[in-house]
C-alpha cells in the first residue's frame, strides 16, 4: 500500500528558494519538482508557526482549533504560558491515523508535546521543557543514543546569537545534521505509513539572515557574495541533501509532500505593537516594564533568553505583559508576531475598563489609528491590511481570537522592536502567508485552485485510506456561501460565533454581534469557512460510493498554476464523515472555511482598507 513522506521546511518561501534552485544549489528539491507539482501553499491567519502547525495537524483554521499564539492565557488572569499539544482543541490526523491502525513517525513536528499515545513514534518539536518526556515511546531518545544517532532538542535560538551570524550558523548546521541522521535511522528501522519531519533551521535563519538570501532585501546584493552568504546557503544545501536521502528511501507508489507552514518577507523596519498603542493613547505600561520591557528585544533579550533556556524555564514561569490595565483600552494579544490586538473590555477581560456599549467605537478608533499610521522615514503604512475578528473567523473558538487582526506591509515586522517604530536590528525577515508545496506521486495531478495548509491533514488521511473525524460543510468559493448560506451562523450561535448567553474560556460574555467592515461597493469576500480538502484525484480508493463505507467521503477537484502557468496539483473541496468514535474528546462539526492568497487568488476574506481617498468606508 502507498505510504506518505512529508518533509516540512518551516518558513520556506519560493521568493528565496527559486533563486537557489536557479543557482543549482537544491538539486534534490528540483528533482522532486520535475516529477511532481509545485505551487504556493496558503497559510493561516495569524501566520506564525504556533497557529499554523495546529492547522496542519487538524485540517481546520485557528477559530476551530483555538490556538492563535505561542502563549495562552489562564482564564480569569493575565498569566500566560506556552501552548502545547493539549492546547489544540480539535482532534488531529495523528490520532485518526493511529485509530485506523496506521503507523506514523513524527520527527520535530511542532506542537506535539506532550506526545499523544499513538501507534508509531514521536520526537516532539518546538521549544521543549527540560526533564519532561518528549517522545513516544518514552525511551526512544535512549534507543537513538545507543544507535549512535542522538536526537538533540531545542537550540538554534537565533535571538541568543544577536549579531553573531557565524556562531548561530555553526549551531544550526550541527544540530540539524544530528537530527537528519536520527531521522534516517528512524526511516530505516521503523515500519511506517507516514513519515513526517519538520526542519526549523530555515525559519530561524531567515529571521536573522534573510538579507543574505532574499533578493528583494536592500542588503542582498552586498551580502550574498560574502563568506556568511555562502554559509547561509549551506543551511538550505544541507536540507536539500536530506531530501535526497529521505526520498531515496521511498517506493515508487509513495506520495511525497514538501511543504512549509508559512512564507517569509524581507524586513527593514520593525514595530513594537504595545509601544505603538501607547503612542496612540490606548495603552499605559506598568512599573514592571522597567524590568521586563528591555527583555522584549535587544541585548537584554539575548541574555534573558539564554537564562530562560539554561534554567529550563519553558512552561514553568508565566511570561508577563507589563501593562497598567486600569489605564489601558487596547493591548497586543498575538505577542509573537504583533498581528493581533484586543480591546480591554469590561466584563470580558480580568481588569477590563472599556464599557461594552463603547466597544465598537473604541475598536474603530484603534483600527483607524493603526491603519492610518505612516512611517515618517519611508512614507509607507506599516499595516497593509486590518480586519475585524468576525470578518476573519467564524469557528467555535472565534470568541477567543483577537478583536483586530493585521497583516504587515512588505518590509515591516509588527514585532522585534524596542520602540514603537525603528530600523530592523538583527532581524531581516518575518512571516507572510505564502508558503510552499511540492507534491509528487502516481496520483498527483494539477491544481485548479490554490492549496491551503489545512488541506494537508485530509490529504494524508485520504492517501492512507484512514477515516477522518471531522465532518465538513461545503462552501462555494465563488460565492462564499456555505450550506447554511451567507450570514447564517451555526445553529445555536450568534453571528459573532458565540452561543447567546455563553461565556468563553476567558470569562467573556457571548452573544454580542459586531459589525463587519467592507470597502466601497465591492462584494464581500468569502469568510474563513473551510475545512481542508484532500490534494488527491478520486480513485477507486477514494470514490464516494466506495469510500462512504469506510467513513470517508472525498469530493475532489484540483487547483493553482506554476511558473510556466501550466496547471498544478490541488483541490477544490473535500468533505469527510466521521469514521469512528473518539474516546475522550468531543468532536462537533467543523466549519468549512476559505482563505486566499491576495491578488493571485481570491484574496483575504475582508478587503484591505483603501490607501487613497482618506477615511474608511462605514460598515453596512
Amino acid at each position: 500500500m502507498p505510504r506518505v513522506l512529508l518533509i516540512g521546511w518551516d518558513g520556506a518561501d519560493w521568493r528565496i528558494l527559486d533563486p537557489l534552485l536557479e543557482r543549482g544549489d537544491l538539486p534534490n528539491l528540483q528533482a522532486l519538482i520535475d516529477r511532481g507539482q509545485k505551487d504556493v501553499l496558503r497559510s493561516t491567519v495569524p501566520t506564525h508557526s504556533w497557529a499554523a502547525w495546529p492547522s496542519f495537524l487538524t485540517g481546520v483554521d485557528p477559530a476551530d482549533h483555538g490556538v492563535y499564539d505561542i502563549l495562552e492565557t489562564v482564564p480569569g488572569t493575565h498569566k500566560q504560558y506556552p501552548v502545547t499539544y493539549k492546547s489544540v482543541k480539535e482532534r488531529t490526523f495523528v490520532e485518526d491515523l493511529s485509530a485506523a491502525g496506521k503507523i506514523g513517525v513524527y520527527a520535530d513536528v511542532p506542537l506535539m508535546f506532550p506526545p499523544p499515545d499513538i501507534q508509531g513514534k514521536i520526537l516532539a518539536g518546538g521549544v521543549l521543557p527540560k526533564n519532561r518526556t518528549y517522545s513516544q515511546p518514552a525511551d526512544l531518545p535512549e534507543t537513538l543514543e545507543k544507535a549512535g544517532v542522538p536526537w538533540v532538542i531545542n537550540g538554534m535560538s537565533w535571538t541568543t546569537y544577536r549579531n553573531k551570524p557565524e556562531q548561530y550558523l555553526d549551531e544550526a548546521l550541527e544540530i540539524t545534521g544530528k537530527r537528519i541522521a536520527a531521522t534516517e535511522w528512524l526511516m530505516d528501522n521503523s515500519d511506517w505509513d507516514l513519515m513526517a519531519s519538520v526542519w526549523v533551521s530555515v525559519d530561524r535563519t531567515q529571521h536573522a539572515l534573510s538579507n543574505y538570501v532574499g533578493p528583494d532585501h536592500p542588503d542582498y546584493a552586498r551580502n550574498t557574495t560574502t563568506a556568511i552568504g555562502a554559509k547561509v546557503r549551506d543551511v538550505y544545501k544541507q536540507l536539500d541533501d536530506a531530501i535526497g536521502a529521505f526520498v531515496s528511501r521511498t517506493r515508487p507508489d509513495d506520495l511525497v509532500l514538501f511543504i512549509s507552514d508559512h512564507g517569509f518577507q524581507s524586513v527593514t523596519r520593525t514595530i513594537h505593537m504595545d509601544h505603538l498603542l501607547k503612542k496612540f493613547g490606548f495603552l499605559e505600561f506598568s512599573a514592571s516594564n522597567v524590568v521586563f520591557g528591555p527583555m522584549q528585544w535587544g541585548p537584554v533579550r539575548k541574555v534573558a533568553r539564554k537564562a530562560y533556556d539554561i534554567l529550563g524555564l519553558h512552561g514553568k514561569v508565566s511570561l508577563p505583559q507589563s501593562v497598567n490595565w486600569s489605564k489601558t483600552k487596547a493591548f497586543t494579544t498575538i505577542r509573537s508576531t504583533g498581528e493581533g490586538v484586543s480591546i480591554n473590555l469590561a466584563g470580558r477581560e480580568p481588569d477590563g475598563i472599556v464599557d461594552p456599549a463603547d466597544f465598537e467605537k473604541v475598536r474603530d478608533q484603534v483600527m483607524d489609528a493603526l491603519s492610518n499610521f505612516v512611517d515618517p522615514k519611508t512614507g509607507k503604512r506599516p499595516v497593509k491590511a486590518i480586519h475585524r475578528r468576525e470578518e476573519i473567523f467564524k469557528g467555535k473558538h472565534a470568541d477567543t481570537a483577537p478583536d483586530i487582526l493585521m497583516e504587515p506591509e512588505v518590509g515591516y515586522s509588527l514585532t522585534h522592536a524596542k520602540t514603537a517604530l525603528e530600523d530592523a536590528d538583527w532581524i531581516s525577515g518575518d512571516h507572510r502567508p505564502e508558503g510552499v508545496i511540492v507534491a509528487a506521486g502516481p496520483n498527483v495531478k494539477p491544481f485548479e485552485q490554490q492549496p491551503m495548509l489545512i488541506d494537508l491533514a485530509p490529504t494524508i488521511l485520504a492517501a492512507l485510506q484512514a477515516p477522518a473525524s471531522i465532518e465538513a460543510h461545503r462552501t462555494d468559493p465563488a460565492r462564499g456561501r456555505g450550506r447554511r448560506g451567507r450570514g447564517h451562523p451555526p445553529r445555536g450561535r450568534s453571528a459573532g460565533g458565540r452561543d447567546p448567553g455563553h461565556a468563553d474560556r476567558r470569562g467573556r460574555p457571548g452573544g454580542q454581534r459586531h459589525r463587519g467592515r467592507r470597502d466601497g461597493g465591492a462584494p464581500p469576500r468569502p469568510r474563513l469557512h473551510r475545512v481542508g480538502a484532500a490534494l488527491l484525484p478520486a480513485t477507486a480508493d477514494t470514490d464516494p460510493n466506495i469510500a462512504r463505507v469506510r467513513g470517508i467521503l472525498v469530493a475532489i477537484t484540483l487547483c493553482g498554476t506554476r511558473r510556466d502557468q501550466s496547471p498544478l496539483v490541488g483541490v477544490r473541496h473535500a468533505s469527510v464523515e466521521r469514521g469512528h468514535q473518539d474516546e475522550g474528546r468531543e468532536r462537533p462539526k467543523a466549519q468549512t472555511r476559505l482563505m486566499t492568497a491576495g491578488p493571485r487568488a481570491a484574496g483575504p476574506p475582508s478587503r484591505p482598507r483603501r490607501r487613497g481617498g482618506g477615511g474608511r468606508s462605514r460598515p453596512r
